[in-house]
């Protein structure tokens, strides 16, 4: 919980210690009061107690060494986000003791902050026609979630069914991300028939790093009205019948198989180190969708007051 010298129901501040994109700084005040300091010198430990008088949280580099006694100094500090992939600036063990929720980032073009950037663009996709699509089984309203606005608190709440195919990185992170937003994930190794006729949308997600996967049109043939694929994995996931069959073919949503294989960044913003620490400091202190529990977190023993 955060402490009474932040006022309940203020915006919290916080500080940027280090240059960042528009975009991430654009970000950043959606949500908070945000100051920068800049400096070509690192701050004495009596001066960032100073910078940080009042604030909730920074963004900074490995330069900011957060040692236990500094961080006994931050009565009001709860999240520290560093703008590097190392972390040998701060103590966990104290950090984890007062609160403080740590993060770092990943390297620029590393494997984990393509895959990252890749999801998000897929999601994106698929939670964009999921926001749209009226619910095939009789009932009435929009499905719910939390990426679309438009689902009114009165109108019945529909849980979208997904079913992903593939075993790689790529679509395991897509089957993480779409429990967090609380959809139904069909398995279709459990029970092949009931996931295709129960989906309400599927996902091929087979990357490089996972054995290609291929659907025919008996699969498709299950399908109920309205429901559609989305081919993150190329034409070599979709069996000869259906490319013949004009009306399975129209079902299937060709996406950019080189986001699938995290081999292409779903926009430049996504892969801007800066951006992603920004959404880290966000979750960490209550926001967003990752909210409490940011995707880069260093002490996940850390205590949950708010939601665990």
């Amino acid at each position: 919980m955060f402490p009474q010298s932040i006022a309940q129901g203020s915006r919290h501040s916080v500080l940027v210690a280090h240059s960042v994109s528009d975009a991430a700084m654009d970000r950043l005040q959606t949500f908070f009061d945000v100051e920068t300091r800049i400096a070509k010198e690192v701050p004495s430990g009596d001066d960032l107690v100073d910078w940080l008088q009042g604030k909730a949280g920074i963004m900074a580099d490995t330069r900011f060494v957060f040692d236990a006694p500094l961080v006994r100094r931050l009565p009001t500090l709860k999240a520290i986000c560093n703008l590097d992939a190392g972390h040998g600036n701060l103590d966990l063990e104290a950090l984890t003791r007062a609160g403080i929720r740590a993060t770092s980032t990943p390297e620029a073009g590393s494997a984990q902050l393509v895959t990252e950037a890749a999801v998000d663009g897929a999601w994106r996709e698929i939670t964009r026609w999921l926001a749209n699509a009226s619910p095939t089984s009789g009932e009435d309203g929009r499905y719910s979630g939390r990426w679309s606005r438009r689902v009114l608190l009165a109108e019945p709440v529909n849980a979208a069914r997904l079913g992903i195919v593939g075993a790689g990185s790529f679509a395991q992170a897509l089957v993480l991300r779409a429990q967090a937003d609380r959809l139904q994930v069909l398995n279709a190794a459990a029970d092949a028939g009931n996931f295709w006729r129960s989906a309400d949308a599927v996902v091929l997600a087979a990357g490089e790093d996972a054995f290609p996967v291929c659907i025919t049109a008996a699969d498709m043939s299950l399908m109920k009205p309205g429901a559609c694929v989305f081919n993150f994995s190329g034409e070599k996931a979709v069996a000869a019948d259906i490319l013949s069959d004009t009306r399975l073919r129209g079902r299937i949503l060709d996406c950019d198989p080189a986001s699938g294989h995290g081999l292409a960044a779903s926009g430049e913003a996504m892969l801007n180190r800066t951006l992603v620490a920004a959404e880290d400091l966000i979750a960490s202190l209550g926001f967003g969708r990752n909210s409490w529990h940011p995707q880069h977190l260093l002490n996940p023993d850390i205590l949950c007051d708010s939601c665990c």
